[in-house]
């Protein structure tokens, strides 16, 4: 019988000291999570770049220009850098700088900003326009589009 006290003994502070052991997890666990919700984890940043239409939408896209008209399109740029920042676009044809302006946007910061498509001159099908982006004060190419029309 005295072994059997002594074995029941034992497993009472094996199941105390179980028990300890689980409050012990399940409380850090519960300051793990909190700590995860009040400081959560911002992930890479990145930038929105797009050219929309000019209603603003995906669906119509100057494809085929009459020679000497001036088609609308509209740059968007949506800043998920998690911090400011600076961009340049560029717009381009055949090489040649059509046009460039400067965006400072705050994160989350989005701005569409209107372009007129007026390197129409030439009749010619396959005609591309190339618009750049660049962040900060690097100069390399860090997003780019590419609109392809054809001149009528």
């Amino acid at each position: 019988m005295k072994k059997h006290r002594r074995w029941d003994l034992n497993m009472k502070v094996v199941d105390k000291v179980i028990k300890a052991l689980l409050i012990i997890i399940l409380i850090l666990a519960i300051i793990c999570v909190c700590y995860l919700v009040i400081n959560p984890n911002q992930g890479e940043g990145y930038t929105e770049f797009y050219i929309l239409d000019h209603n603003n939408n995906t669906t119509d896209y100057p494809v085929n220009i009459s020679q000497g008209n001036i088609e609308k399109i509209n740059i968007g740029l949506k800043n998920k850098e998690n911090v400011m920042m600076n961009y340049s676009v560029v717009i381009k044809k055949d090489n040649i700088t059509l046009a460039k302006y400067n965006k400072t946007l705050q994160n989350d910061q989005e701005e569409i900003t209107a372009y007129y498509i007026t390197s129409t001159s030439h009749i010619g099908d396959d005609q591309q326009l190339d618009i750049e982006l660049y962040k900060g004060n690097n100069s390399n190419i860090y997003r780019s589009l590419k609109l392809r029309y054809n001149v009528i």
